[in-house]
């Protein structure tokens, strides 16, 4: 299984650098072997050849109101301002074959984003191989720049993120399935001699759509994840959770979990989502259960609810079948989004035998969010968004967190 990701992403690699190659060939083709497109695509004209390139820059700015607890607990949070991202990066394709390089700028640190490699059997059946998200749950169908809100809800640090790996996707008009099978967080920035052994993840996405018409539908969707723990420098495998104040300027946490004595993980979620014109819904539950040593476990758990509408410039929200998400407008409309989220990381049946290293900030977080979002035109987004959190660490008294944000974005 292993070997399988090892030679798959060898091969990526491998392809991507005569790709870039090509890319310089189509750039310095003589007059009249290639032609430029009205959106910026260059195209070989001979061996039909075309490469894009892309970019995002996010830009946050963040105020913070907490109470005498959360001061005392976590200190005395700090305004300011913040790159929350800026990239770089290509799309390439040649027949059945495309190519996409990413890379992020932000914090001081450069750090790989979505680079694959995929074939496509048909438009609606392809096979990718590469670093990219893993398919799990509603939010894996949309990067940073296209979500609701300008922080995803705090029941989303289940979805792992992006990994290496190997990806099957084919979808109709009434099912979409996406499955495949990942290396660990690790594997992309140690050799296993310093890492010890890697963990992996086998994941799938199904979702079935029962009404989906050009201006309203409904989906419903199941999605799980099979994870061995990962290890770190030749330590015990583990399982970390940790979620933040949902703000990018101050990044400390409000709850954690650090769990030194994992085996492997099981989690699932289950999520709803639905369009009527201008207005749409969608919502997400999710269990995790971690299997300990000793037969021990920890079970945690959370949701959220979201609901936004197009309100001033109203639109008809489109429907994504490749991704099974839902685009956002683009011309000058003004979208209000409301939103519950609820996180639990506190298990009080494997908390109440004994004290457990790694998890005095364990606890439960929620928050009732505000958010304004102007989508100028399909390049530049203004935000705007309030959180209203509350935190309950292990025997700790509540935290009360206010937080006000605004954030200028650009894609290309």
């Amino acid at each position: 299984m292993k070997k399988i990701i090892v030679w798959g992403i060898a091969a990526l690699w491998t392809i991507q650098a005569s790709a870039q190659e090509g890319v310089q060939r189509n750039f310095s083709m003589k007059p009249g072997a290639g032609k430029e497109t009205s959106t910026g695509v260059v195209e070989s004209m001979q061996d039909k050849f075309s490469v894009k390139l892309t970019g995002r820059a996010l830009f946050d700015a963040a105020t913070y109101a907490q109470n005498n607890a959360s001061e005392q607990q976590i200190g005395k949070m700090n305004e300011g301002v913040c790159v929350r991202d800026m990239r770089i990066g290509f799309k390439a394709s040649y027949g059945k074959w495309s190519m996409r390089g990413d890379v992020s700028l932000s914090n001081n640190a450069v750090s790989l984003k979505d680079t694959y490699l995929q074939y496509s059997f048909e438009k609606n059946n392809f096979v990718r191989a590469g670093h990219y998200t893993v398919p799990f749950g509603l939010s894996s169908a949309y990067s940073s720049a296209k979500k609701e809100y300008m922080d995803e809800p705090e029941a989303n640090i289940y979805q792992p993120g992006r990994r290496i790996g190997v990806m099957h996707t084919i979808y109709n008009n009434p099912l979409w399935f996406q499955y495949g099978l990942f290396a660990d967080n690790s594997a992309l920035s140690k050799s296993t001699d310093k890492s010890g052994p890697q963990g992996y993840t086998a994941a799938g996405r199904f979702v079935w759509r029962p009404v989906m018409k050009e201006r309203y539908g409904l989906h419903v969707g199941f999605s799980a994840i099979h994870v061995k723990a990962e290890s770190n420098n030749g330590e015990h495998a583990r399982v970390l959770y940790g979620k933040g104040f949902l703000t990018s300027v101050d990044k400390r946490k409000a709850v954690e979990i650090d769990v030194t004595d994992a085996r492997w993980e099981n989690k699932f979620t289950v999520e709803l989502q639905a369009i009527y014109h201008n207005f749409q819904l969608s919502s997400q539950y999710y269990w995790s259960h971690i299997s300990r040593d000793e037969g021990k476990e920890y079970n945690t758990g959370g949701f959220y609810v979201s609901a936004r509408g197009i309100v001033v410039n109203p639109a008809d929200y489109k429907y994504n079948y490749a991704g099974s998400g839902v685009d956002n407008p683009d011309r000058k409309n003004l979208e209000l989004a409301l939103g519950y989220g609820y996180l639990d990381l506190r298990d009080n049946d494997a908390l109440a035998g004994s004290y457990i290293d790694g998890f005095e900030k364990a606890g439960k977080m929620q928050d009732i969010t505000v958010g304004l979002s102007l989508f100028w035109n399909k390049n530049v987004t203004f935000r705007a968004g309030y959180h209203h959190i509350t935190v309950n660490r292990y025997q700790k008294e509540k935290q009360k967190v206010d937080v006000f944000q605004c954030r200028v974005q650009y894609l290309f």
